[in-house]
């Protein structure tokens, strides 16, 4: 009697199944990873951008007059000019590099809610935009503030236009 027992392998056809099925698998994952990658460096922008944006905001409330345009105007800054003009943000990587940002602040005087209250704040409109897939993408926030001082102009910060 024989002691060897004959072994069966895979046919082509299993084969080629396995491999369909590993290649299906493999294609899903590979989108999955890439549709990660995109959601974090949007995330990672809109992060910085809002940073930008609170930095904007805690100066307006604060009564930088440099950043508080007459009622009616705005002041903005174009992608590459943030960096100069306020040295103190964040200049680190990629992301939080503020010369990939545009920003813009809008003064649209007295809210209606506050006529004939007899408190003078004007809120100015702030907006943060960044390029994402060759689109800006912007990010808009309001802040409340008494308008600027009218007796004499402040020295202008570098890059307002």
């Amino acid at each position: 009697m024989s002691r060897y027992r004959t072994q069966r392998g895979m046919t082509l056809l299993e084969v080629m199944i396995a491999l369909g099925i590993l290649i299906v698998v493999m294609g899903a994952l590979a989108t999955i990873l890439t549709d990660s990658i995109r959601f974090n460096a949007s995330s990672g922008q809109r992060t910085q951008a809002v940073q930008i944006l609170n930095y904007l905001g805690r100066q307006i409330v604060g009564g930088n007059a440099n950043l508080m345009p007459a009622n009616g105007s705005q002041i903005s800054w174009d992608y590459g000019q943030l960096a100069s003009a306020f040295p103190d943000l964040d200049q680190g990587g990629h992301y939080a590099n503020p010369d990939n940002y545009r920003a813009r602040i809008s003064n649209n005087g007295q809210p209606a809610s506050l006529a004939g209250s007899g408190v003078s704040l004007d809120q100015y409109e702030i907006e943060v935009c960044w390029k994402n897939s060759g689109k800006d993408v912007c990010v808009k926030a309001t802040a409340l503030s008494s308008p600027p001082p009218t007796g004499g102009t402040p020295p202008p910060l570098p890059g307002i236009n």
